[in-house]
């Protein structure tokens, strides 16, 4: 019955493990990029810069517009004692052309601008890239440090089931007390609680990747990277002009200026130019003409007209109170105010790469102390097992060599996914995590 149930459970370890998803650093990124609203919440923004910039060139071509219509008119309208205007049914139709010959630099800078909103939504678009390629690395190394951890328990477990095991011996031959059988029992115990525990963080990390990388909350994942493949910081700090963020705040110093002349051009002349072809008929005008006998004759008459028709209108404001100087000195202080943001944006993110920078170099030397401390660990510990079993070490010797390795393994553990997380927070600050 125990074989049968034994090869029940190892079946259905096979099958979870053949049904898992087993996914890469690699794979884990671009299904993050994939899935996140935010990154074609940002695509779309891209989309729209450019419709935008099409808009804005559409303002150097003519504009051709179509226009009719019709009214009617009850009851006719006098002019005069003897003259009506008959209108019942009176159309109107024509094509007109209107290009804009000068607006003051209006139509330039709108260009202008609409090609840094263009550049602008790029640069939203790499950040926001980064912020969900950040997330998902960060997500799958916590999931692996526990999953890491889970291991580490286990072999601890191991360890302690060994000494059970050869302590339950001794006492059964009376060679040592039920105190020290009752310890180990105590400390396995403990061990299997710290146990539940990381299985649970398991779960909870599990879950937060799935959401990140846009799949169900239920499905199981098997990481096929691990802490292990680590390696010397292979990066060295090169400023940060390459963030997304400074650069947008670079690009908003010359929005900024592009206002001024925007502000500048409300109150310069426009000229424009309109022709077109127009049709109006179906007027009547009725009256009556005395004739050299003096009779009264009345005549009427159609008004239809076809032709061609053209103007040109300039526009000079010459008087505003000052409002186009007042404006125009605004816009000064609004470029101003983008430059100071600018050096003061750019100082903090100088000052927070290098913080990051500071942090991933650090990281690495203390992954090399607890791998120190842990081989003097692993060593002192092997050296009190052997010493315990043949009588010159107490278990208390033994259990605390034990929980010492526990704490440097952890420690290690906690060492590597702290320099893998260094390492993502360095790239994001200097725009680098691509």
């Amino acid at each position: 019955m125990k074989i049968r149930i034994l090869n029940l459970l190892i079946g259905l370890s096979v099958c979870l493990s053949a049904c898992a998803l087993e996914l890469s650093l690699n794979e884990c990124r671009e299904m993050a990029l994939q899935s996140d609203e935010n990154m074609i919440i940002a695509q779309n923004r891209v989309v729209q810069a450019n419709l935008d910039k099409g808009i804005a060139k559409t303002a150097y071509f003519p504009k051709f517009d179509i226009n009719g219509g019709a009214f009617y008119l009850a009851p006719n309208a006098s002019m005069g004692s003897t003259m009506d205007i008959q209108m019942r049914g009176v159309y109107l139709a024509g094509i007109s052309l209107t290009q804009p010959i000068y607006t003051g630099g209006k139509i330039i800078t709108g260009n202008k601008l609409a090609t840094i909103g263009c550049e602008v939504s790029e640069y939203q678009l790499d950040a926001t890239r980064m912020d969900i390629i950040a997330d998902a690395e960060k997500s799958y190394w916590m999931y692996v440090a526990v999953l890491s951890k889970i291991d580490m328990v286990n072999s601890y477990m191991v360890q302690l089931d060994s000494i059970y095991a050869y302590t339950k011996t001794a006492y059964e031959l009376g060679l040592t007390t039920e105190l020290n059988l009752n310890r180990v029992e105590s400390r396995r115990s403990e061990l299997e609680y710290r146990l539940r525990q990381a299985r649970s963080g398991a779960d909870l990390c599990r879950m937060a990747l799935c959401r990140i990388i846009g799949v169900e909350t239920s499905e199981p994942i098997v990481p096929t990277e691990s802490l292990d493949d680590l390696s010397k910081p292979q990066h060295s700090f090169g400023g940060i002009d390459n963030r997304p963020e400074l650069l947008m705040s670079m690009k908003n110093i010359d929005v900024k200026k592009l206002d001024v002349k925007m502000a500048l051009s409300d109150f310069l002349p426009v000229v424009g130019m309109q022709i077109g072809w127009n049709a109006f008929g179906n007027m009547k005008m009725t009256s009556y003409t005395p004739l050299d006998d003096g009779t009264i004759y009345p005549f009427s008459q159609t008004i239809d007209y076809r032709g061609f028709v053209g103007a040109v209108s300039v526009s000079i404001p010459v008087f505003h109170w000052g409002e186009g100087s007042k404006k125009v000195k605004r816009a000064k202080i609004e470029v101003e105010n983008a430059s100071l943001s600018y050096e003061r944006n750019r100082k903090l993110m100088e000052l927070q790469a290098r913080q990051t920078f500071s942090n991933y170099i650090d990281g690495y030397d203390l992954i090399v102390t607890a791998t120190k401390a842990l081989d003097e660990a692993q060593n002192n510990l092997t050296t009190i097992t052997e010493q315990y079993q043949i009588g010159l070490m107490t278990l208390t010797d033994l259990l605390e060599a034990q929980a010492q390795w526990h704490t440097s393994y952890a420690n290690l553990i906690e060492a590597k996914t702290q320099y893998k997380m260094n390492e993502v927070d360095y790239l994001r600050s200097v725009g680098l995590l691509k």
